[in-house]
């Protein structure tokens, strides 16, 4: 019996120095890719105050009526990149950062879509930029241009879904869902710091993949380093559950003749009769009703592209925006 208690204990001590060593290893790996970060993250764009805090945004080109990019969930605005080279060719095109993504400062809790739809409003003040804007969501984004659209009327020409969230997805079934039980504030904050001090955030998010042709390997690195920050954990959290703003999307009044094009990923269902593709059938059912919100929209479905078309195929966002642009100008000859 002595004998096996000394081996139990010897075990524990065992698995508590490899458990103590695992923390030391991981606030290292931390510490020394935070620093690496600091020294290649050199800042896109410029620091717009908008009331003791700040907000990233970074334009480039000249025209009328300006782009503003909003990002998915987790998404920083550098994720526009190469859409925004495009548009630029062609009309003034911006995007910017979300509270607590890429160069931007955190904000208040909570940050559900209207939060940042009054952002979005402030930044647009602060910075001088003038309307009609077109806005081009992806994601949790199209929630946020939605809401703006409501919230300012006048201010939005035209608008752009780049599969987009719909309120309504949870009526499809096996539709995956982000939603997660809400957490007390402390805990996330709490469990947000340790796991960011532990490396956690840079160990468990996925590899963006293969570099897709429309971006250059600086550019693919940088995109990569900017996802894996520590703060993106704790800014997605402080989203809370998806279900929180979608309610609010229930309020939002239809497009009326708002002249809009929704973007829907396309391609799984042009190659599969999988589930996945069954799935995704119902997702293009869906948003072609939501294109029918405005007498004036319609949907382009995106056959070379999953969920991620901003990093796939910027090309498809590129002319959505070109034609509607174009419609727009000529509207006003």
């Amino acid at each position: 019996m002595k004998s096996a208690a000394r081996l139990v204990a010897v075990a524990a001590k065992i698995l508590g120095g490899l458990f103590l060593s695992a923390i030391v290893l991981g606030a290292i790996y931390e510490h020394v890719a935070a620093w690496q970060d600091a020294r290649m993250l050199k800042q896109v764009g410029r620091s717009v105050d908008i009331g003791r805090r700040s907000l990233n945004l970074y334009c480039i080109g000249q025209g009328s009526p300006t782009v503003v990019f909003e990002g998915g969930r987790d998404a920083p605005g550098y994720v526009w990149t190469p859409t925004q080279r495009g548009v630029a060719q062609f009309t003034r095109a911006c995007w910017y950062d979300r509270a607590g993504l890429g160069w931007s400062d955190p904000g208040p809790d909570p940050a559900w879509g209207d939060a940042a739809a009054r952002d979005l409003h402030r930044l647009i003040a602060a910075a001088g930029l003038a309307p009609p804007f077109v806005l081009v969501g992806h994601s949790f984004g199209g929630y946020v241009i939605r809401l703006y659209n409501h919230m300012y009327p006048g201010q939005v020409a035209g608008m752009v879904f780049v599969d987009a969230a719909l309120e309504d997805a949870g009526t499809i079934a096996g539709m995956p869902h982000r939603d997660r039980p809400p957490l007390p504030r402390w805990a996330i904050n709490a469990l947000s710091v340790v796991l960011g001090q532990l490396g956690m955030m840079r160990l468990v998010t996925p590899s963006p993949g293969p570099r897709p042709g429309d971006w250059s390997a600086q550019e693919w690195d940088v995109l990569t380093r900017l996802r894996r920050q520590r703060k993106v954990l704790l800014a997605d959290a402080h989203l809370g559950p998806e279900k929180t703003t979608a309610d609010l999307m229930r309020w939002v009044d239809s497009l009326g003749d708002m002249p809009i094009i929704v973007l829907t990923q396309g391609r799984i269902y042009q190659n599969s009769n999988s589930v996945e593709a069954q799935v995704q059938r119902s997702w293009i059912q869906l948003q072609r009703q939501f294109a029918r919100q405005s007498t004036r929209g319609r949907q382009i479905i995106v056959t070379n592209s999953g969920h991620g078309i901003p990093l796939s195929a910027p090309d498809t966002v590129i002319a959505a925006v070109r034609a509607m642009i174009a419609g727009l100008r000529k509207g006003h000859d």
